[in-house]
């Protein structure tokens, strides 16, 4: 490597196994098949993780199966030729579950903890690895999403992934199912979450598998959906009108809604454009409808209340972004149940926050 660039752990497995398996060629002919692991910049590395936990199994004493770069290196050229096209599979699968979740490429929260789901599946299941394999599916669901709604879930290290999948192989074969993460989430912590955070990824994946109708048009929302990341205050109320620059950018003031509902708000203040939602759902007898949708995407107030666009006036704000760190947090507990802790974060989480 005399060009400085730095060499990820694949790059270096391609070299060590090269030319039999070329792994490059393999990834390539991969992604082809499995175009989603493309949609999420999914590394080849990650093939190799599940192939690893696959082979080595149970961990040793208090040791987990760690698939650290040095074990990946480790591997076989015949492990890896018998074991690519099940892992690659499985690892497919597992994102598209992710995205069930609600997950898109710049919103995934995390990757590690696909690489223990996807090595359980190909580990478990005989022919179709698309059969269902959790005894019970919402548990796995709050228990994935109580990992990643927390302050430093994207640095899990190999030790956390050998961990989980340990957990979940004990689920599987004992049906001990592991214990869920404890999240300490409240109205506080929301406000100061930033947009570069895990924890914001993993709202919005909450919002997407939750709220099921476009806030504006009221159009369906799933999976397959073109979602932007909605500033409910215009982002430019900073500048024009000095609101708090942090609270607009705050996941308060998102949410995602249909790419041509956020084409067709621009920059337009919810005062004006939730009267006029009010205003036709009156006209149209549908405010029934319309509360139910707001519910739905978690905005406070009553429709059927003549002064309830006011209370998005723009001195209002600091108020609104409370009251949906209130429903937020709500919205939350819904999805992890008991895992969600109402409390105050520890000196190391309060550390992470600062940073």
């Amino acid at each position: 490597n005399s060009t400085g660039t730095r060499l990820r752990t694949f790059d270096l497995a391609v070299a060590r196994f090269f030319p039999e398996p070329n792994l490059r060629k393999l990834w390539e002919d991969t992604l082809e098949k499995y175009p989603i692991l493309k949609d999420f910049e999914v590394d080849g590395e990650r093939v190799l993780q599940v192939l690893y936990l696959v082979l080595t199994g149970r961990e040793q004493g208090d040791r987990y199966p760690e698939p650290s770069r040095n074990n990946q290196l480790a591997l076989k050229s015949d492990e890896i030729n018998r074991g690519w096209t099940r892992s690659s599979e499985a690892l497919a699968i597992t994102y598209r579950w992710a995205q069930a979740q609600g997950a898109r490429r710049k919103t995934l929260p995390n990757h590690n903890v696909l690489v223990a789901l996807a090595a359980i599946r190909s580990l478990f299941l005989s022919e179709d690895l698309n059969q269902e394999i959790w005894p019970d599916n919402d548990f796995i669901r709050r228990w994935y999403f109580s990992k990643v709604i927390q302050a430093g879930a994207a640095q899990a290290s190999n030790y956390r992934i050998g961990q989980d999948f340990s957990a979940l192989r004990r689920y599987i074969e004992e049906g001990i199912q592991p214990r869920p993460e404890e999240v300490v989430l409240n109205p506080d912590v929301i406000l100061k979450i930033k947009s570069t955070d895990v924890r914001y990824r993993s709202l919005l994946n909450v919002f997407a598998t939750t709220i099921r109708h476009d806030l504006v048009s009221g159009g369906n929302i799933d999976s397959e959906s073109k979602l932007h990341d909605h500033h409910i205050y215009p982002s430019n109320a900073g500048k024009r009108y000095g609101l708090p620059t942090t609270m607009l950018d705050s996941i308060c003031n998102r949410i995602p809604i249909l790419a041509g509902s956020n084409q067709s708000l621009n920059e337009a203040y919810p005062q004006e454009y939730f009267g006029k939602l009010a205003e036709q759902a009156r006209a149209q007898g549908t405010l029934d409808g319309l509360r139910r949708r707001l519910h739905d995407c978690m905005i406070p107030g009553d429709p059927a209340e003549v002064t309830w666009p006011d209370s998005f006036a723009r001195e209002n704000f600091e108020k609104f972004c409370r009251q949906r760190a209130e429903l937020i947090v709500s919205r939350v507990r819904e999805v992890i149940g008991a895992s969600l802790k109402a409390g105050s974060l520890t000196d190391d989480q309060m550390a992470e926050e600062e940073e």
